[in-house]
């Protein structure tokens, strides 16, 4: 998986004390199903480190899922290394 199969589709500040920085985003990766999510984790583990300190992330339907950070720096760096 690479930031190229990952399309933004809106991302914004919830306000919250707690990962309340969301980015809704669509996997173009050819893969689906488990494998799809297995790369996806590993994906954010490669660029935010383990899942619970820095990020979270949410299955919404097929292929989008909202990432939740938890830092404005690392929402930042994520939407620029993006677009």
């Amino acid at each position: 998986m690479t930031f190229d199969d990952i399309k933004i589709l809106w991302h914004r500040s919830t306000g919250a004390q707690r990962f309340g920085y969301w980015i809704m985003l669509r996997n173009h990766s050819p893969k689906r199903g488990q494998a799809a999510r297995k790369g996806i984790i590993a994906f954010f583990q490669a660029g935010l480190g383990p899942m619970g300190d820095r990020w979270q992330y949410q299955k919404c339907s097929s292929g989008d899922y909202i990432l939740k950070l938890n830092d404005e720096r690392d929402f930042l760096f994520f939407l620029l290394k993006i677009k």
